[in-house]
């Protein structure tokens, strides 16, 4: 997985009962080094073309794709609230693209300053679940993943990450990911359902995400 995707956060847990729940994610909840927060709005995807001239055009379709926007807005809305609701001054820079092997992103790079009297685990607690792994308004749309999801999620999308006792600390959102269990391996993906999305297309996101534990398993 380290070789396949050199740049996502490769991630290993055990309960020590011989469940292994392992990933390749792209996404950051939240960083924060000597009191600077860093979080990503990561939402909105495209794949990776098999030539630049390909690779290029879906990047501009990524770009100017008014769904994939709208969904990208959610999450950076909600991050920078969830942030003004705690007495911080977020600020974003300008909207981007993150490309991987074989998935490409809208993403939105959040930062603050983060005040002495606020525990890093305040912060993970706020910000989780984000839109992108749990919808908006939050509460309803976690009331309807439980009626609905016929599955238990386990460690999916949850955070994961490490602090140390002088606040620094470093937590991702654990998609792209699976439970290894003996010889047999429960693989995680999703998508995020907004208006304008497509059944047939939001499944093959989904089959695309779950390639990058697939071919590393397999």
């Amino acid at each position: 997985m380290r070789s396949r995707h050199p740049d996502c956060y490769i991630f290993s847990t055990s309960n020590g009962a011989g469940k292994n729940f392992i990933g390749a994610s792209p996404e950051r909840l939240v960083s924060i080094q000597n009191q600077q927060l860093v979080t990503d709005a990561l939402a909105g995807s495209a794949p990776r073309g098999q030539n630049t001239t390909e690779d290029v055009k879906l990047a501009n379709l990524l770009l100017k794709s008014r769904k994939e926007k709208r969904e990208h807005q959610a999450v950076s809305e909600f991050l920078l609230q969830r942030l003004q609701e705690m007495g911080l001054k977020p600020y974003q820079l300008p909207l981007q693209l993150l490309q991987f092997s074989n998935i490409q992103h809208l993403w939105t790079p959040i930062y603050a300053h983060l005040p002495a009297d606020i525990h890093p685990l305040e912060i993970v607690a706020q910000l989780h679940p984000t839109p992108a792994v749990a919808g908006v308004p939050s509460a309803i749309a976690c009331d309807k993943i439980r009626q609905y999801e016929q599955f238990d999620r386990s460690l999916y999308a949850a955070p994961l990450g490490w602090i140390d006792n002088r606040g620094n600390c470093e937590f991702i959102v654990g998609i792209r990911s699976a439970l290894i269990e003996g010889n047999r391996a429960r693989l995680y993906a999703g998508a995020g359902i907004v208006s304008g999305s497509n059944p047939d297309k939001e499944f093959v996101e989904i089959q695309l995400k779950l390639q990058s534990l697939l071919k590393a398993l397999v």
